[in-house]
């Protein structure tokens, strides 16, 4: 994306180490599985790790690995969320979770291969509050879900993985440990926003979150060249109203 010119040669570099792990073209994800990913469930989760470590000088190959590792995750639970009890044979429903549960060993995999293991924790953490926010989106599928509940779901279902991003990305550029609460908290902001741009019942709620991001970057600003972070924002915007674009069309 021309929008992320401070991290085009890193992303470049996400997704090459990916289709080398998986055997495949960079496209061979789509083949092995029909997946209908936007360019934000492409590379928004890799974009924030990387864009994080800018921030501070240039990007190390922890960070390019770690990076890689995130979409890992996203992938693998967004082929298991692909899975639909009403709509699907059994046949149907094992396909989604076996191609799931092959990305998830390859995440691990690859923790082991790049020497990851100090972040190990990280992942199972976030793989855990992936997990209870689909299980709460259940509980709740017949009831009229409140503004409340829905903001628990997403903040466990996607703000939890973006906020992992920005956390990685800081942590595995060695920043201070006191700076880390501050990029968490624009990692936060951008999922919250992201999750609810997905949704069109509750869209609404992207007008709360993304100034917020822009406070996060200002804040920063003092102790970063927050160049990256400005990008990462433009890209966000961007992507959200080709998206919004996009559905309207279809509808």
């Amino acid at each position: 994306m021309a929008v992320l010119n401070s991290i085009q040669s890193e992303l470049r570099a996400v997704e090459t180490q990916m289709s080398k792990e998986f055997g495949l073209k960079a496209s061979g994800m789509k083949e092995l599985i029909q997946l209908k990913l936007d360019n934000l469930d492409q590379i928004l989760l890799p974009a924030i790790c990387l864009a994080v470590a800018r921030t501070a000088g240039p990007v190390n190959n922890t960070v390019i690995a770690l990076s890689s590792v995130l979409q890992h995750i996203y992938l693998a639970q967004h082929i298991h969320s692909m899975v639909r009890d009403r709509e699907m044979t059994d046949a149907e429903r094992q396909y989604p979770i076996l191609v799931g549960d092959y990305i998830f060993g390859q995440s691990f995999l690859k923790m082991c291969e790049a020497d990851l293991f100090k972040y190990v924790s990280h992942f199972v953490t976030v793989i855990k509050k992936i997990n209870e926010g689909i299980v709460l989106r259940w509980r709740l599928k017949n009831q009229k879900i409140s503004i409340k509940d829905y903001k628990a779901i997403i903040e466990k279902e996607k703000a939890s993985l973006t906020v992992l991003a920005a956390r990685l990305g800081a942590e595995g550029s060695d920043l201070k440990s006191h700076h880390f609460a501050k990029f968490e908290k624009l990692g936060y902001n951008i999922g919250m926003a992201w999750a609810a741009s997905n949704e069109p019942q509750f869209s609404f709620l992207t007008q709360e979150y993304l100034p917020k991001i822009m406070a996060n970057i200002n804040d920063l600003r003092e102790s970063f060249s927050v160049q990256p972070l400005q990008e990462l924002y433009e890209f966000i915007q961007l992507e959200r109203g080709t998206n919004a674009y996009l559905a309207s069309n279809i509808l």
